[in-house]
């Protein structure tokens, strides 16, 4: 058990990025970055907050009740401050991928923004063009809250389906369904039916039964931000008449006139 680092070996070293290892099963199970002593302070932030169960710190104290201690192992050391946030991320993320779970609270610095993502999300993000028009009756789901840009397929269309406030005759008109996270179409389906949630809470609202639309499929990666979808109470729009090509102005919608830009 390390009983600290001396000064002179953490100025050599710098910032670093460190994981926490149970000696138990050898799985790492927090990820971090930090500079001195910071690799070693979680032992005692365990040992002095008996009332906080955080998982990192429930684990620790697992470990030394079973009588062991805490492994702890530099990742990589003599980083900048800002090499050891993209080094924390990249690891953090590393271990997502991989689906094992780590005890960390928050994901590496700008995660969100730089972190884990598919290729194909990433493409869309930068090089999204506008999605063209179509004459097919369509829902526009925003699916902005569940999103995750390494989201597969099925979870795509999982959260797509449902469940909306969504009328009778939308219902019966509708033909196709499009997931929309932040602006991008991210997957296209083709409605078969549809059924009532059942979730406690939600029985006025609907989902659907579909399956992917390969006719549609060039939609996906495109932009719908023209139609200033993002915070709508309920997050979906309806284009019972057809999507308005990307040129159109003043575009009759569902009765309605609106702007497209």
């Amino acid at each position: 058990m390390s009983t600290g680092i001396p000064v002179e070996v953490a100025e050599f070293i710098g910032f670093y990025v460190y994981a926490l290892r149970d000696p138990r099963d050898k799985r790492v199970f927090y990820v971090g970055k930090g500079q001195g002593g910071r690799v070693l302070s979680h032992v005692r932030e365990a040992g002095a907050s008996t009332a906080n169960e955080r998982e990192k710190l429930r684990r620790i104290r697992e470990i030394e009740a079973d009588g062991r201690h805490v492994e702890h192992l530099f990742l990589r050391t003599h980083l900048s401050s800002e090499e050891a946030l993209v080094v924390e991320q990249a690891v953090i993320d590393a271990y997502k991928a991989s689906g094992l779970p780590l005890t960390n609270l928050v994901s590496g610095h700008d995660s969100s923004t730089y972190g884990l993502a598919s290729v194909e999300t990433v493409v869309a993000e930068f090089s999204a063009l506008p999605a063209p028009g179509s004459t097919e009756p369509t829902l526009l789901f925003v699916i902005n809250k569940s999103w995750r840009p390494d989201m597969g397929e099925d979870e795509v269309y999982f959260y797509t389906r449902g469940h909306w406030i969504v009328s009778a005759e939308t219902r019966t008109k509708a033909r196709y369904a499009f997931g929309v996270a932040h602006g991008i179409i991210r997957g296209t389906y083709k409605i078969d039916s549809w059924f009532p949630s059942e979730q406690k809470g939600e029985e006025r609202r609907w989902g659907f039964h579909g399956k992917p639309a390969p006719e549609m499929a060039h939609f996906i990666g495109t932009s719908v931000r023209r139609f200033n979808l993002e915070g709508k109470q309920n997050p979906y729009s309806k284009y019972l008449l057809g999507i308005p090509s990307p040129d159109q102005q003043n575009t009759t919608h569902d009765g309605k006139t609106v702007e497209t830009r």
